[in-house]
């Protein structure tokens, strides 16, 4: 039995990126991000799941400003090297503000930096 995909996301080159959760029928395209081109191409994924998965709950979300951004040092998890990002941001909709923490791997970054070459 294979794992189910649970979250889908659409980068095509020239395209804004999409994330489509499938929790339910929630789609975020990184146009609803307001300050995301600050992002690197793994911290947008991420971000973009998690608000595709906090529209699933609340479909009134959205859209987004990031007011400010994180990044702490490495630190080990599991087995795993993981670079905490917090991102602030202001829901404009609802005008509210909240953060959302990614771990990102070093295998994420390397995998980022072998593309951008």
């Amino acid at each position: 039995m294979g794992r189910k995909v649970t979250n889908e996301i659409k980068d095509e080159p020239g395209e804004p990126m999409v994330a489509r959760s499938k929790m339910g029928e929630a789609a975020v395209s990184e146009l609803e991000v307001k300050g995301i081109e600050n992002l690197t191409p793994t911290e947008k994924k991420h971000l973009l799941l998690q608000l595709a998965r906090d529209r699933v709950k609340d479909s009134s979300a959205g859209p987004w400003e990031i007011v400010d951004v994180f990044r702490e040092e490495w630190r080990a998890v599991k087995d795993t090297l993981a670079q905490p990002v917090e991102i602030d941001l202001r829901d404009t909709g609802r005008d509210s503000l909240f953060r959302v923490l990614l771990d990102i791997t070093q295998l994420e970054r390397q995998l980022e930096t072998q593309e951008q070459e």
